[in-house]
């Protein structure tokens, strides 16, 4: 007992330390000195720490300054003093409206949100490696999500299975504090910008293999092609469409989200077809179902229901089909968040890299910790 009193007790005194900033009761009450700290960190990396000239008296806290000096000190200068794509880090305003914290690649800077308006010195502390929080986190971040719920989940069939965002198919990177993998995921974003990633390399094998649609009528076409109908996709329907046309139409996320009776009632459309054709038709209608329900968060992204040939399909949380190699998730992903987008796949593999443990990188593919090493990210 007297040894856990004495841990105990060094845990108090070390969150004190954080949630002072070495001004004592002023800076604990009345975050005093938190402005001079923020003028003094901006200095040593080189980018604007603290509010914008619009909310000058917006200021972070004393243990908010910790987490950002640790992490920013662990980081490349590059990717913070040497980064074009990054000129501030700043604390969300009254009026925010997000759940969570954001790089915004056109003022290029990260706003810094506590979840639930949670007061600082709480949300500083949370770590993901707690499952109990993390869940409670996985939650607050799905709450915005299209196409979750449960009795959507029941429809589909999958009432039951665990969604996750944080964890998942590898919970290697779930682990430490919250506002640390935070700040390394949201600068992994500035990163993929300064460094052209994704306009140049998401689509190598080594990074995901991605591929991010305009239309669906690609994925019309490969669903269809997979489902038997290939050679049939000029039949029309009763209102005089062709199958491809129909199938583009009923998988267009916007217009399934709005009327999403026009993908499950599809078959409905071909009354002249055989058994065949239809059961044909009802492996699309699964797969575009399933799609748009955020499979990402999956522990299989999907399964069989999504895959085709060796790639996954879905919709993502920014209304947008993309795909990927199923592989890739399997044997390299360092959480479900990672493969929901290719954006998230790139901040998701810098977190994993800059990651003090040493498991989250060596999750990574080979090949992309080879380019992470070649651009100068050492350990």
């Amino acid at each position: 007992m007297a040894l856990q009193r004495t841990v105990g007790n060094a845990v108090v005194i070390q969150m004190t330390h954080r949630n002072t900033g070495g001004y004592g009761l002023g800076g604990l009450v009345a975050n005093t000195g938190a402005a001079e700290r923020e003028t003094a960190l901006s200095t040593k990396y080189g980018i604007r720490i603290g509010p914008p000239d619009d909310r000058p008296n917006d200021h972070f806290s004393h243990s908010m300054l910790n987490r950002i000096d640790g992490v920013l000190g662990s980081l490349p200068t590059q990717d913070v003093r040497d980064n074009p794509e990054l000129v501030a880090i700043q604390p969300a305003g009254a009026d925010t409206e997000s759940a969570a914290s954001l790089y915004d690649g056109d003022d290029r800077s990260i706003t810094m949100v506590s979840p639930f308006g949670m007061p600082s010195w709480l949300y500083t502390e949370l770590n993901r490696a707690v499952s109990w929080q993390r869940s409670l986190m996985d939650k607050g971040a799905m709450a915005d999500y299209e196409g979750i719920s449960e009795a959507g989940d029941k429809a589909l069939g999958i009432a039951g299975e665990k969604r996750q965002v944080m964890g998942g198919t590898s919970d290697v990177l779930a682990n430490g504090n919250l506002v640390k993998w935070t700040l390394r995921h949201e600068i992994g974003h500035s990163v993929d910008k300064q460094s052209g990633w994704a306009q140049n390399l998401k689509h190598e094998a080594r990074f995901g293999g991605w591929e991010a649609y305009g239309s669906a009528r690609q994925v019309a076409l490969a669903i269809l092609t997979e489902a038997g109908l290939g050679d049939q996709l000029d039949v029309t329907d009763r209102y005089h469409m062709s199958l491809i046309d129909s199938v583009e139409v009923a998988l267009d996320p916007e217009g399934a989200r709005a009327a999403p009776e026009r993908l499950t009632n599809l078959a409905d459309g071909f009354p002249d077809q055989d058994d065949q054709f239809r059961t044909r038709l009802a492996r699309v209608v699964e797969f575009g179902r399933l799609a748009l329900a955020q499979p990402w968060t999956l522990t299989n992204g999907g399964g069989d229901t999504l895959a085709i040939g060796n790639r996954t399909y879905h919709v993502d949380h920014y209304g947008q089909w993309v795909s990927y190699l199923r592989a890739e998730r399997e044997r390299h992903a360092v959480s479900n968040y990672q493969f929901s987008t290719p954006d998230e796949w790139f901040a998701e593999a810098y977190a994993a890299y800059h990651d003090p443990k040493p498991g989250p990188r060596a999750r990574l593919n080979p090949g992309a910790r080879e380019w992470f090493e070649e651009r100068g990210d050492q350990m």
